[in-house]
């Protein structure tokens, strides 16, 4: 990554890198740790789902790695991930400027200003969301994902959307179901963690037990 930033048609500036860097250091670590630390919390606290879960990996790729094809037929690890997502977070806050003056809702938007706006509430609202606290994976069925229209927006959204999108939800899926293939049981060791605005919406602490295979 880094050979390709260094050797780009317009050179970087070691601001630029170092900006490159935090980026990708936050895209792509700390958002997928945090999201798998967060759904591995909610299946411990939710055996219904666990059962779910770990019966439609073992129906996909029985006592095999899961592998880049087998995605396509585990619309339920997504549901499970995706109901994490909108959850927790990752990103509780974003910001854009505005590049022309706009009027939005009603609110005079100047030319260079700094908008600051919160997926975390959008994904929290029950007008879309009934129920928000409630870990409810199905609400990403076919039948009901529709009323959401508009309202997830942890990638962001238009043409500013989060370049790695695909590569989340690969990463995010293969990793969750190898845990889950390793270890028959998870169990929460530590108190129920609380959300921690920080860069993320992080636990603010938790610790886990596994049970390995025999």
């Amino acid at each position: 990554m880094f050979d390709t930033l260094l050797n780009a048609e317009h050179p970087l500036t070691h601001q630029q890198l170092q900006d490159e860097a935090i980026t990708l250091l936050t895209g792509a670590i700390e958002t997928t740790g945090t999201t798998l630390a967060w759904t591995l919390y909610e299946i411990s606290r939710n055996p219904q789902v666990e059962k779910r879960l770990r019966a439609e990996i073992a129906a996909v790729c029985p006592g095999r790695p899961l592998v880049h094809d087998d995605l396509d037929n585990l619309p339920y690890a997504r549901m499970v991930l995706q109901e994490s997502i909108r959850k927790y977070g990752p990103a509780w806050m974003v910001t854009r400027s505005a590049t022309r003056d706009v009027d939005l809702g009603g609110h005079h938007i100047p030319q260079g200003a700094d908008v600051v706006w919160s997926p975390y509430l959008h994904q929290h609202d029950p007008a879309f969301f009934p129920e928000p606290e409630a870990f409810d994976p199905d609400r990403w069925t076919a039948e009901r994902a529709h009323l959401t229209r508009g309202s997830f927006l942890a990638f962001g959204d238009g043409r500013r959307k989060c370049i790695g999108e695909n590569f989340a939800w690969t990463e995010l899926q293969i990793i969750l179901a190898t845990i889950l293939q390793t270890w028959p049981r998870l169990e929460l060791t530590s108190r129920p963690p609380k959300a921690q605005a920080v860069v993320t919406v992080k636990p603010d602490a938790m610790t886990m037990t596994f049970q390995q295979q025999p």
